[in-house]
């Protein structure tokens, strides 16, 4: 059995042209010693995790940044990453520890409980060797790499920080959910995967890269609200906390972002049976529809937001010259993100294996059978 993937990447045009890092090659390898080194995973899962390429993912999504921007991103995508594949065989008690372990370390450089999600989060703050910033944003630590990283608003930090938290705290709520084998409607559904997608760390890090500063009067304008709103459904799917920012509502439910994921992994979940906290199986299971009518419903979500986000981006007024610029920036590193994801899940074989080439040129994937 097989089934078609809607055609995103003919979906996503201007503003959502591909582009890549060119320090790509100077960079990746000095984040991949030091994810590898940390030792979290092992085994079977540390060579799908290897292969996965997260630096490659790094420089799709995040082609603006400098040096040691990039390697900045290629850290905080490789920690989230370990943290998303880590979880998936945890209970929520395991979920739980994990999660608190690396947000104790982020918000305190001294705190350690020998585990090395501590460990993850010190050296990915700490150390200028390592070149990462989330101590810069909570601290604003005195190092090269907080001289390389200085621009960055002390709004930013703290977004940072508390959507990471956020991030967290869904993923410790999707282990519970999996480990009592719940699937959940699809409000249920959006809200807890717009928070356990991780993209509201990625928008607040995007910001800090490209040394951009903007204020809650300018972030939370209904037209650039809804644009972050909308790319983060098209990349990931993303939500925060009501107490962090002001919400705008939509013409349509934001499915876009964790529609783009959920597509691609659909078939990786399904055979590790973590399918439940997928767009497709909620689909499937409220609409009554077979697989390959949830893949397209799917994919009418992302062509609907692929247009809001062009209707948004004309909508933005101006803030003067100077944070005009700040947002045209913001909102192309937006798109780089969504079109990136895109480009990378389709030359990944994180999600598609060895046949990865074959579906990206026919958009045919090939029903993989349940493991365990």
């Amino acid at each position: 059995m097989y089934f078609t993937l809607p055609d995103l990447p003919g979906i996503c045009k201007d503003p959502f042209s591909p582009s890549f890092n060119p320090h790509y090659e100077a960079v990746a390898s000095e984040s991949k010693v030091w994810i590898d080194n940390l030792g979290i995973l092992s085994g079977k899962k540390q060579r799908y995790f290897s292969s996965s390429a997260f630096e490659f993912l790094a420089a799709h999504t995040y082609p603006y940044a400098d040096r040691d921007g990039y390697r900045t991103c290629c850290d905080y995508l490789n920690a989230t990453f370990v943290i998303d594949d880590y979880s998936d065989d945890e209970s929520g008690k395991g979920a739980r520890q994990m999660a608190d372990s690396f947000m104790n370390a982020l918000r305190d450089p001294t705190w350690d409980d020998g585990t090395p999600f501590a460990r993850m989060a010190r050296e990915s703050v700490c150390s200028s060797l390592h070149k990462t910033l989330i101590l810069l944003m909570r601290w604003n630590a005195l190092s090269r790499f907080g001289e390389r990283l200085a621009p960055a608003s002390a709004t930013a930090r703290q977004r940072f920080i508390d959507t990471f938290d956020h991030y967290l705290d869904a993923t410790v709520r999707e282990a519970k959910n999996r480990e009592q084998g719940t699937i959940l409607g699809l409000s249920d559904y959006l809200e807890l995967r717009r928070g356990n997608s991780g993209v509201y760390p990625s928008g607040a890090l995007l910001e800090c890269i490209l040394g951009i500063d903007l204020q809650p009067e300018v972030f939370n304008h209904p037209a650039l609200w809804n644009l972050t709103e909308i790319a983060g459904d098209m990349f990931f799917t993303a939500n925060v906390s009501s107490k962090f920012y002001r919400t705008a509502p939509l013409a349509t439910p934001n499915l876009t972002n964790f529609a783009l994921q959920d597509i691609y992994s659909y078939n990786k979940e399904q055979a590790g049976g973590h399918s439940a906290n997928n767009l497709i199986t909620v689909i499937q299971n409220e609409r009554g529809v077979d697989l390959q009518e949830a893949m397209d419903i799917a994919g009418d979500f992302f062509a609907n937001y692929a247009k809001e986000f062009n209707t948004w981006k004309e909508r933005l007024p101006s803030w003067g010259s100077e944070i005009d610029t700040a947002v045209s920036k913001y909102v192309k590193g937006m798109g780089a993100c969504v079109r990136g994801s895109i480009e990378w899940s389709l030359t990944s074989p994180r999600y598609f294996g060895s046949s990865v080439e074959e579906v990206r040129k026919t958009r045919r994937v090939v029903l993989a059978p349940r493991v365990g």
